[in-house]
């Protein structure tokens, strides 16, 4: 049950855009996956259809009641995540996951201690960055004191790449120059994906040649390699 954190020291970078087609992606691969929202925001949903008022189940909430969009669980963590019987369980070592999917959870970017709890339970913290000015400073604030290349099980994507813009043809070579193989790909820009949201759709339904939705694909496919357990002897005889 890998658990991967989508979470970005900047609001706005298009966090609930990466974690929730980075799950639609691997589900579509033919992996187990599961979405968390784990914001107070509640906009996970969004990109996967919904409106702004529907619910989606709690992440407490029996599994007969859940809610599978696109192959992925939905669920809604904000409320589990911060009681105390959270923290408690991870205390103890305890997951309060079960299963052998993939976990995506949808992490805020000033919720940095919900972040650092689950840390030390994740396979992989993908971290997107906006090709911005304000995107690169903010790179000093994900684990601070800490250098970016020496963070493990970190990864890298930049989000929202508009290559006819010069600042973000520079910025994707500098971030390429200083995160080497911890950056593992890039989202270009793409107006369909707003259009999705906007109409209630799912983006593969809305614009199945969408270059972002061709680029997250990509990138579950990196990252599901990434997080794949390591062979035993016997699996590799």
């Amino acid at each position: 049950m890998p658990l991967i954190l989508c979470h970005s020291p900047k609001g706005g970078a298009g966090t609930s855009f990466v974690a929730a087609h980075l799950a639609m992606a691997l589900a579509e691969a033919g992996h187990g996956a599961t979405a968390i929202d784990m914001t107070r925001q509640d906009s996970l949903k969004l990109y996967f259809g919904l409106k702004p008022i529907s619910e989606i189940p709690d992440l407490e909430a029996p599994e007969n009641q859940g809610l599978t969009i696109g192959g992925v669980s939905l669920r809604q963590g904000w409320r589990a995540t911060h009681a105390p019987a959270f923290a408690n369980a991870l205390d103890n070592g305890e997951l309060p996951f079960s299963g052998g999917t993939f976990v995506v959870a949808d992490i805020a970017a000033d919720d940095t201690a919900l972040r650092d709890q689950l840390l030390p339970h994740a396979s992989l913290m993908v971290v997107p960055v906006s090709p911005t000015a304000l995107g690169l400073a903010a790179l000093t604030q994900v684990v601070p004191g800490t250098p970016l290349i020496d963070l493990d099980y970190t990864a890298f994507i930049i989000n929202r790449l508009d290559e006819t813009r010069r600042f973000a043809r520079n910025a994707n070579s500098f971030l390429r120059e200083l995160l080497g193989g911890k950056l593992i790909g890039s989202i270009h820009e793409d107006e369909s994906v707003n259009e999705a949201v906007a109409m209630a759709k799912l983006l593969p339904a809305h614009a199945p040649a969408s270059g972002a939705l061709a680029d997250i694909r990509a990138l579950a496919k990196t990252i599901a390699q990434v997080c794949a357990p390591p062979q035993t002897e016997e699996e590799a005889a």
